[in-house]
């Protein structure tokens, strides 16, 4: 069983880290647009497995690597919530 502080530490890393990664990745897509479909792909997959370190290296410092399935719910909420974000003030600077 894992203690409930650390359940808190890994889930607001997580969420964190998603809302980090979607923002970052947006800037990188930008960066890379002007690069031909195979630069991309290899640009893309060094961010990627750079970003994958960071999670892994960051959920080791907090809790010795406990991946848990609330881990990948918070990514995916961050990632989602920055989207949701980036959406409502754009609409708010359209007005």
């Amino acid at each position: 069983m894992i203690a409930l502080d650390l359940q808190i530490k890994l889930v607001i890393f997580s969420f964190i880290f998603g809302f980090l990664f979607s923002s970052l990745l947006e800037w990188f897509n930008k960066k890379i647009s002007k690069f031909s479909n195979i630069k991309k792909f290899i640009c893309s997959l060094f961010l990627i497995i750079f970003m994958t370190i960071v999670y892994f290296v960051g959920i080791q410092k907090i809790g010795n690597a406990i991946f848990h399935i609330y881990s990948i719910i918070s990514i995916i909420v961050g990632f989602v919530l920055y989207d949701l974000i980036v959406k409502a003030i754009a609409n708010t600077n359209k007005k």
